[in-house]
């Protein structure tokens, strides 16, 4: 009788148990579903355009990846960038982008694509030249789009592969100041119906940058003041093209500040050191403490480290190369130690919080 009950307790035990093993199963995979539908968030992006990213194969181009983008029909990738992930730009490539316009006035229009490479602009689908006038009437919605090849690294210009689309309305065009301008991104919708699409964005940003813009007090002092300050999808560096606002009101050639944060989880322990290049002397800070190029720094692996890069630009004089801009580079102990260059921080290491939970995509 003792044998039984000891051997029914020891199956109720076991029992148990499993049933206690596919409860914490079905939890987790509760958990993990909820994480996973709360992971996204759904959004109608309404003013953007729809990005179609190609590779060079030959004398032809082959599909990458096409997505629509908040972004505005122009276009600008360093050299020492992918404009997509995985897609090369050293070795030829196109991008093209389509969004549609709703012409507020009648009259005649003229379009032209300033390029580092070769780029076709096409209304409702037929290819215009440059400054050729396109009549269209109040009330149209025309269909824009810039095809951009670059077919080679001779395709960049100061460092940039880039192309700026301008237009002239009927009543830009009556005046005699600026008769081409660069089409607002509040001028361009992602359908032809203008509602938008509806697109899925992480609800956090995780990877990404603290950035802070500020204009020069005036043409006497050195001071700032503080315009604007906003978390964005981007890396530590800075590019501007001169003719471009850094952030909307902002003047660059009355001169600005751009700084920008991130934290970094390191995964070795060893020396590291940071080094800047661009036409802006910058200062870098590592947990608050202002350090010199290539100043040896020890660091721990599981350190979380704040980074903050300050640049500052007084006058259009700096960007005599057609472009405000900076890299912030590091040498890691691995790379110190196979004695590989300086390289670029990747944006998959850069947090936009401290306990890398990142912050609220609104």
């Amino acid at each position: 009788m003792k044998k039984f009950f000891l051997m029914g307790a020891m199956i109720l035990l076991a029992c148990s148990s499993i049933l206690m093993s596919q409860s914490n199963f079905a939890s987790a995979a509760g958990i993990q579903k909820a994480e996973t539908q709360t992971s996204r968030v759904t959004g109608k992006l309404v003013h953007g355009t729809f990005t179609e990213y190609f590779k060079r194969d030959g004398v032809s181009y082959t599909p990458v990846a096409s997505q629509y983008e908040n972004t505005d029909l122009n276009f600008s990738c360093p050299t020492n960038r992918e404009p997509y992930p995985g897609l090369n730009p050293n070795t030829g490539f196109r991008v093209a982008k389509t969004a549609y316009i709703k012409i507020n006035e009648t009259g005649t229009y003229r379009f032209y694509a300033s390029s580092s490479g070769n780029a076709q602009v096409y209304i409702d689908d037929m290819l215009v030249q440059s400054y050729a006038p396109v009549y269209l009437q109040t009330g149209q919605i025309v269909k824009v789009k810039v095809v951009n090849s670059f077919p080679t690294m001779d395709s960049a210009r100061q460092g940039v592969y880039s192309t700026d689309l301008y237009w002239s309305t009927p009543s830009i065009a009556s005046g005699v100041i600026q008769p081409y301008r660069l089409i607002p991104q509040e001028s361009i919708y992602t359908t032809p119906d203008l509602q938008g699409v509806d697109t899925e964005v992480p609800d956090k940003l995780v990877h990404g940058v603290f950035t802070e813009y500020a204009k020069r007090q005036d043409n006497l002092t050195l001071n700032f003041i503080p315009v604007a300050s906003r978390y964005e999808n981007a890396t530590l560096d800075f590019s501007c093209a001169a003719n471009k606002e850094p952030y909307p009101g902002i003047n660059p050639s009355a001169g600005f500040q751009i700084k920008k944060t991130a934290y970094i989880k390191l995964t070795e322990t060893g020396t590291y050191r940071f080094y800047s290049t661009g036409s802006a002397q910058v200062q870098i800070y590592v947990d608050d403490t202002l350090v010199q190029n290539t100043a040896p720094l020890y660091l721990q692996a599981g350190q979380i480290i704040k980074v903050k890069a300050v640049a500052p630009y007084y006058t259009a004089s700096q960007a005599s190369t057609g472009r405000y801009y900076y890299d912030l580079r590091w040498l890691t102990p691995s790379a110190a130690s196979s004695f590989k260059p300086y390289a670029l921080i990747p944006q998959e290491l850069l947090y936009t919080t401290p306990d890398l939970n990142g912050v609220p995509n609104n």
